[in-house]
This record gives structure tokens, sequence and C-alpha cells, in this order.
């Protein structure tokens, strides 16, 4: 999860452009996902990175065309209270988190990762999460309150 100094993952507007990763920081986070057996989205998230699966103007290098290969061959569970389907290589929630995290846990040998503020947060409270990967960038989004923060994260400076 990328988020600001200030602990924010989305600036005033919702947009978070500011956290576009570097073409090293890229490969980084293709080689993180190339370890993964499954993901487990919130809704914002799964339609954030959809295009990874559907837009191939994306794949105009080697490391983008990479990317969008091993997103789209990533089985994905996408928690949503407002979608009645999803696009992709994915599928909606159909049980409460706790047994979706130990559906797509028994289904690979490899790490599964939890996406998107809200369900990080809500899988961090029942105490699902083994390990936080927070990237920081040098930033800070003075966001307003309504904004969300990312899960347990302390506003520092």
């Amino acid at each position: 999860m990328s988020v600001s100094v200030d602990g924010f993952i989305a600036d005033r507007d919702g947009a978070f452009g500011w956290g576009v990763p570097s073409d090293e920081l890229f490969r980084f986070h293709l080689e993180q996902v190339r370890g993964l057996g499954g993901c487990l989205l919130g809704r914002r998230l799964h339609e954030t990175m959809l295009v990874w699966e559907t837009d191939p103007s994306l794949r105009d290098n080697e490391d983008t065309d990479a990317f969008a290969d091993v997103w789209s061959a990533l089985p994905k569970v996408v928690f949503s209270r407002t979608l009645d389907r999803v696009q992709g290589n994915a599928r909606l929630a159909e049980a409460p988190l706790a047994e979706e995290v130990a559906a797509a846990l028994t289904a690979t040998d490899k790490d599964v990762e939890i996406g998107g503020a809200g369900l990080a947060s809500a899988a961090i409270e029942l105490g699902l999460v083994d390990e936080l990967r927070m990237f920081r960038y040098p930033v800070s989004v003075a966001a307003r309150r309504s904004c969300r923060r990312s899960p347990k994260t302390s506003r520092s400076t």
C-alpha cells in the first residue's frame, strides 16, 4: 500500500497520482506480484487495477507487459456491497472475510495479498494479517478528514 508521509492513501480529491512508482519500484512490485498465489481486493482497488487486464495501451514496455500478464493470471476475490459481478480473473466474495482468506490460503502455497484500505483494516482487526507492506512517499497530501487513512498508521511528519 502506498501512503503519504502524513498517512493518507489519496489526496483531498480522492486521487493518488502522487504515488505512481518509479521504474525501479514498479519492477519491485512486479516481483512481489509474481510471488503471490491470490489477492483479495476491495471494490475501488479492483476497479483501479482492472485496466491491467483490459487496457492493451498499458502494455508499452517489457515491465508493463510482464505486470499485465502476471496480474491477469492472478486469482482475485473482490469484496463489494454494490457490485453484482466483476470482470477479469476475479470473483465476488461469497463468504465473510475470514472464510475467504482461509479459502485463498488453502488454494495456494504462496502468499495471498489483501489490498484496499477498508478491506486491509478489517483484516487487521480480525488478526488475519501477518505482514504489512507499506510504501511511504515523501509527500504530504493534506487530505480532508473524509479521506481514508491507511490502516493502523499514525500521523507523522
